[in-house]
Order: C-alpha cells, then structure tokens, then sequence
C-alpha cells in the first residue's frame, strides 16, 4: 500500500498481497488507539478501537485505566475520579 521496499525481507501477507506490518494491522483493526502502532500481544477492546494495555488511560489524568473500569465522554476514556470531578 505504502510503496515502500521491504528493506529487510519481511512482509505480511493478506488476501494474496504483500503489506508492511503497519498496513498489515491497519486494514485488520490491530493498530492502537493511543499509539498507532501494530498490536501483536494483549490489548483492551473500547470505545470500538483496540489499545496496548499501558496505553488505555483517562483523557484528563493519563493513568492507565486497569481492569477495564473507565467512564466515556465525547468518545473519550476518563477514570472514575477525574470524570466525577468534570462531569458531575
């Protein structure tokens, strides 16, 4: 997609074409909401976008969300604390 070479000889395959690993994960949905960057291990499924667990934080605090406890606004993730503290 990119056009770019595949410098070191690795490429990823999907439906018969070759695909750097960025494009790879872009078209099966496994780039990060936070960084943008291929998820190949864990994650954490919200807002309908897939995160790195140490990138799944509140919007206002930056604190990693753990165990998938969080409050959404405007499509935004906030921990409890900072969401009773903006929003109510």
């Amino acid at each position: 997609d990119c056009l770019k070479p595949f410098t070191n000889g690795c490429f990823m395959e999907l439906d018969g074409r070759p695909l750097c690993s960025l494009h790879f994960h872009s078209r099966q949905g496994t780039l990060c909401g936070g960084c943008g960057e291929p998820i190949t291990g864990r994650c954490v499924s919200a807002l309908d976008r897939r995160f790195h667990p140490e990138h799944f934080v509140c919007a206002f605090c930056l604190r990693q969300l753990n165990h998938g406890i969080f409050k959404e606004q405007k499509e935004k993730p906030y921990c409890t604390v900072c969401y009773n503290k903006l929003f109510l």
